[in-house]
């Protein structure tokens, strides 16, 4: 991070014991960390970057051990800086080591920038103009840095604990019991230990609505522990078979109108049974219900809330995310059953088949944690997950493959008949450029139905023109339409349209490079599935961080792409950035339509939105007309973001944008709206899905419906 434009702050050497290196913190951090625990973002330079971690010390001033962080020989590494820090020591490091950090306040970074930057031979209007470009940059990295941490990670602990004492346990309206029809509780004993089900038993006695009752099946050799259970208030059977003959026959001796499958290793807060019940009396034609979740450490405290999409079919497919508490009538849980051959996935095979048997707005999420599990990354557990791939592989009628160890990736196949796909490139000279989003379109991309429509916006030197004429002889089904007019991005790709001949229109900026084959045989494969209507593409920066993974709608009172600058390989929140998802919106950089779809809903608006919020209004009213929006990180490409018309903005072009955002407010209300496949628990500030320190939306039953 430190080999960029701006330099770190090098920390001053200060004197410490033999063996170690150690550096004095300025003023300004030190006064800082006394709030609480500062982040700080740290570079080291001057040991073997083959090396393993260094031991970083924190002491305060009077040489009292503070904390003790792993300093990574390679990379920045954050560390909390506790009340009363003072010094840093490194542990077993040379000489020649330094230390350095970052300031990621918006203001102190440019200032940094602009004192410290690499940028000769400006004059000083120039080079504040470049430190707010390099600046603007960098911290976004910063942030990206930070938010994937080990050390954030457990001060987000803290922070979700003082959320948890005000905002989870808080639900008041308990329903009577003819408001909604009663809950019947199904657990599989088996596997779980006594001290899992007498925890999970407590819980379940504090419930708020008592009306449910708790089904318990155990094997005969587990029958001597009926006694406590019913004790407790479960209703126990002892039953032969493996895990799906048991919970068969759970379901079958359900009284409830409702019933749930539920783990005993989860512990139910207070006003689960509640939440629940209130959703299906509040809303009649509700088909499933689920809330979130949160993880528990090995202690049984609190550690993370797991604040999961409105319904997200393809997330569904990928990570199974709302079969650990979801409810569903009794009726349609008896008529699908338990199929013996889901195995270990059991749960997710029968809630897979219902929801693909019910339209979306019949699922209703309660972004309310309802339920605690020990902590365990996102997706399948290793037990479950190959079930679990051939439960999705059967009903869909294809391969699945498993991503990661603990996601699937369903391989969607190809139409019979390949459509045809109108690739629509914008361009206004940048021959350099365009030659190799061309280039490399025509030579990396494995599906070859396609045309390539250049619009040419009014270019004028010789190489652009000599381009054209190398493109046609590479790509013989290669057009260009001429558009003289001003820039007006919605105006020129609609253009393009026009003079497309495909069953499907990609957009494609004239920044983007094709760096693997597959990823076009990926979005046909999803654009052409029942529903669909808009597929966007992963695409990283040139550096290989992510310039987009898909965007959230409002976000900063507008709509942002989540995870900017985070990793390649960076999971985001819940591993969502490494699987197929459906997203409210997609950027147009590299956006697959189908033209039916298009022609349905009508183009880009270039009389509102002709510079920004154009593909946003587009995804959105998709959406709106009931296609589904989705992400895929299986088709990745690099964008070399606003190298056609480079980064620098006038306050003409600014007050233009502002502009064009006040009208998607008023169109959209980005402003106060919380995208379904985001969580009113989460920050509205935030790339990095941070937890909000209260709910920034309602918290009511919703669906995924713009």
């Amino acid at each position: 991070m430190h080999d960029t434009e701006i330099p770190p702050i090098w920390l001053r050497p200060a004197p410490t014991a033999a063996g170690a290196r150690g550096f004095r913190l300025p003023a300004i951090l030190r006064l800082r960390a006394r709030r609480g625990r500062l982040a700080l973002v740290l570079v080291a330079e001057g040991y073997d970057a083959r090396a393993e971690p260094a031991e970083l010390v924190l002491r305060s001033r009077a040489g009292s051990l503070l904390d003790r962080e792993s300093l990574l020989p390679s990379g920045p590494t954050v560390v909390l800086l506790p009340p009363g820090a003072a010094l840093l020591e490194v542990e077993g490091s040379g000489p020649d080591l330094r230390l350095g950090y970052y300031p990621v306040a918006k203001v102190a970074l440019k200032l940094h920038a602009f004192a410290a930057g690499r940028f000769s031979g400006l004059s000083a209007p120039s080079r504040w103009k470049a430190a707010g470009i390099a600046a603007r940059t960098l911290r976004g990295a910063l942030y990206a840095t930070l938010s994937a941490s080990p050390a954030r990670h457990r001060a987000e602990a803290a922070r979700y604990r003082a959320f948890r004492a005000r905002f989870v346990g808080d639900f008041r309206p308990v329903p009577t019991a003819d408001a909604a029809p009663r809950l019947s509780l199904l657990s599989d004993g088996g596997a779980a230990p006594a001290e899992a089900l007498a925890r999970c038993a407590a819980a379940l006695a504090a419930q708020t609505d008592r009306a449910f009752q708790w089904l318990v099946a155990l094997p005969p050799e587990r029958a001597q522990e009926r006694a406590p259970l019913v004790a407790a208030g479960a209703q126990v059977i002892v039953m032969e078979g493996d895990s799906c003959a048991r919970l068969t026959a759970a379901l079958n001796a359900a009284e409830g109108g409702l019933v749930l499958f539920l783990d005993p290793a989860g512990v139910p807060t207070p006003d689960a049974v509640a939440m629940l019940r209130h959703a299906f009396g509040t809303y009649p034609g509700c088909a499933l219900a689920y809330t979130d979740e949160e993880r528990l450490g090995a202690d049984g405290l609190p550690q993370h809330g797991v604040f999961h999409p409105a319904f997200n079919r393809h997330l569904m497919e990928a990570s199974g995310y709302l079969r650990r508490f979801a409810a569903l009538p009794r009726g349609d849980a008896l008529r699908l059953g338990l199929d013996p051959a889901a195995g270990a996935a059991g749960v997710f095979d029968l809630l897979l088949r219902h929801v693909s048997s019910v339209a979306p707005a019949a699922i209703r999420h309660i972004p309310r944690v309802a339920i605690g599990f020990e902590e365990a990354p996102a997706g399948f557990p290793p037990a479950e997950i190959a079930a679990a791939a051939e439960a999705l592989g059967r009903l869909r009628g294809i391969g699945v493959a498993a991503v990661g160890g603990r996601h699937l990736r369903p391989i969607y196949p190809l139409p019979e008949r390949e459509p045809l796909v109108s690739i629509v490139v914008p361009t206004r000279d940048r021959a350099g450029l365009l030659g190799v989003a061309l280039r490399s379109l025509i030579a990396q991309t494995s599906y070859r139905a396609f045309e390539i429509v250049i619009v040419d916006n009014g270019s004028v030197e010789p190489e652009t023109f000599a381009l054209f004429e190398e493109i046609r002889a590479l790509w013989p089904a290669t057009r260009v339409v001429r558009d003289d007019g001003g820039f007006n991005f919605p105006r020129i790709c609609n253009l393009g349209v026009e003079a497309c001949a495909g069953e499907m229109i990609l957009l494609l900026n004239n920044d983007i490079e094709v760096v693997e084959s597959s990823w076009l045989d990926e979005m046909v494969a999803l654009a052409a599935l029942p529903g669909a209507g808009v597929v966007g593409a992963k695409l990283l920066f040139p550096d290989r961080t992510v310039q987009h993974a898909g965007a959230i709608v409002g976000l900063f009172g507008y709509a942002d792409h989540w995870f900017a600058h985070s990793g390649a390989d960076a999971p985001g929140y819940e591993d969502r950035l490494l699987v197929r998802q459906n997203l409210s919106a997609v950027t147009a950089a590299c956006l697959l339509i189908r033209r039916d779809v298009w022609d349905a809903i009508g183009p880009l608006d270039a009389e509102r939105f002709a510079e920004d919020c154009n593909d946003i209004d587009l995804c959105l009213r998709a959406r709106r007309a009931g296609y589904d929006v989705v992400f895929t990180p299986f088709a990745q490409l690099l964008h070399h973001e606003s190298a056609s018309r480079g980064k620098k903005r006038s306050r003409a072009h600014r007050e233009r944008l502002k502009a064009q955002r006040a009208r998607m407010e008023a169109l959209w209300h980005t402003a106060t709206r919380v995208d379904p496949h985001y969580s009113p628990n989460l920050e509205r500030k935030s790339l990095f899905a941070a937890l909000a320190a209260a709910p920034e939306g309602p918290r009511d039953p919703r669906t995924d419906a713009i």
